[in-house]
């Protein structure tokens, strides 16, 4: 990564955007420079590996973290390499459902010689809805039925995992978002 800025003003922006949790160009617009200019500042810090890729929002806009403050992200070397998980078989069953029930999730994912239960499949699917994965497309009625779920964040084959840290791993995009808040289904 190269500290050497093409301008005072991108020194200077670098200056005012470089301890917020995350970037987004709207930052640098709102302290006075110019829509274009900031999004080529991002552009560039991104490209010379200063800022890094964290989240996109409910409007599809894209957020920034600086790579020294970022969580870092180890990601396995293949999906090929990975022995089959819960965690994988339950996002391939996801990826290929749609919409799908707890109790969906699984029925599809006792395969390979994993065992997965009801309350596993629960948990997986309360972890991705806090980390803004899945949506709710039917309420639970608790003892009548369970939510009924729909991705719409699909990222690739690898699963994403949780951690210790409340929030989602995800490999594909190496990023870790955090849950926004603890839900229940």
């Amino acid at each position: 990564m190269t500290q050497d800025f093409r301008s005072e003003m991108e020194k200077h922006a670098w200056g005012l955007v470089k301890g917020l949790a995350e970037i987004h160009w709207t930052d640098l617009a709102d302290k006075g420079i110019a829509e274009r200019t900031a999004k080529k500042f991002l552009q560039r810090w991104e490209r010379n590996g200063r800022i890094r890729f964290s989240r996109r929002d409910d409007q599809h806009r894209k957020f920034f973290v600086d790579v020294e403050k970022a969580i870092p992200v180890i990601a396995p070397a293949s999906p090929g390499d990975q022995a089959a998980s819960p965690e994988g078989n339950m996002w391939r069953a996801m990826r290929r459902l749609g919409a799908f029930t707890p109790t969906d999730v699984a029925a599809h994912s006792n395969a390979g010689g994993v065992e997965v239960s009801l309350d596993k499949a629960r948990a997986y699917c309360r972890q991705l809805l806090g980390a803004e994965y899945l949506r709710v497309r039917v309420t639970a009625i608790p003892g009548r039925r369970d939510a009924r779920y729909q991705l719409i964040r699909d990222t690739g084959p690898l699963p994403p995992r949780s951690t210790l840290v409340r929030g989602v791993l995800d490999p594909n995009e190496q990023s870790f978002v955090p849950a926004q808040r603890d839900l229940k289904s």
